[in-house]
């Protein structure tokens, strides 16, 4: 019995945690599409520099919550730095142009990565009392960084929704997404908008990899992984809408979580066919406020 509940205890929080990454790195690629209409498929690599820029700092001695403020600020610098140089010229064309750019870019940066960290797996040192486990009931243990990565991943979703929807620069970024028109013809650079769009986006990928480093490892190909689950997340949830991606991300999350557990050599087969079935009956999300391009 007890064995019974643990094992259903670890599906529910191994979803939610799983479910919690997805929904950040795709939050993020959401929000550049919102504002930008630029698919960012470099997007993964960034989630993997994130990771990786974690693993340096901590293996240098910075504190482990240090470097999870640190990394994300730097990815989000690196991501304005491509914006500015690679991405500006093309805003504007048609989305094909962007997509062959930011693949690409991809390739580019995850060549970088390799160059300066290699191809061997790496290990994010945690705090002492991250890698201990907590009794969560009768027979129920599990790991306390995974608690904690779900507590993170939560107050970081509502410190987001928070700026989206109580501050002026999340109205202002609603707006632009919606009617970007009218926002120019208020007299606010919409330029400014879509630069802070993408670095806040970056920024998310970063957090993402450094929380999900010491969960998966750190590895050259990590970011093509999240890329492809966080594609299917965007799908799910209909592109461009940010609640659909909540609620897909959790979906997504639970039905890898549950398939990996029963059926493990086929689990991204049926995360897959759930997307298939998906875009056969709801071609604009599970909520119907997908945009199409």
């Amino acid at each position: 019995m007890h064995a019974t509940i643990s094992s259903a205890a670890d599906i529910i929080l191994n979803s939610l945690v799983l479910g919690g990454v997805f929904l950040i790195v795709a939050i993020g690629l959401n929000i550049i599409y919102g504002l930008s209409r630029v698919m960012n498929l470099a997007h993964g690599s960034l989630y993997a520099l994130g990771a990786y820029l974690g693993y340096t700092l901590v293996q240098s001695g910075m504190n482990f919550f240090v470097a999870l403020v640190i990394a994300p600020i730097i990815v989000g610098a690196a991501g304005l730095i491509l914006e500015r140089t690679v991405i500006a010229p093309v805003r504007g064309r048609p989305i094909v142009y962007t997509l062959i750019l930011t693949y690409g870019l991809m390739f580019f940066l995850d060549g970088v990565i390799k160059y300066v960290w290699g191809t061997e797996t790496r290990f994010i040192k945690l705090p002492s009392f991250l890698t201990q486990t907590v009794v969560l009931g009768p027979g129920i243990n599990y790991p306390v960084f995974r608690l904690a990565s779900l507590f993170l991943i939560a107050a970081v979703m509502i410190a987001l929704m928070l700026v989206i929807e109580k501050t002026k620069f999340g109205i202002t970024m609603r707006a632009a997404s919606s009617i970007p028109e009218m926002v120019s013809a208020l007299g606010i650079n919409m330029t400014s908008v879509q630069i802070a769009a993408f670095v806040l986006g970056c920024v998310l990928a970063g957090v993402a990899g450094i929380v999900a480093g010491p969960l998966f490892t750190v590895y050259p190909i990590m970011g093509h992984e999240m890329l492809i689950s966080s594609f299917v997340v965007i799908v799910v949830g209909g592109l461009g809408s940010l609640r659909g991606a909540v609620i897909s991300a959790l979906l997504i999350g639970t039905v890898q979580t549950l398939a990996e557990f029963f059926i493990t050599d086929f689990a991204m087969v049926i995360v897959y066919m759930l997307m298939a079935v998906i875009l056969a009956f709801m071609p604009r999300g599970i909520l119907g406020e997908g945009k199409f391009e």
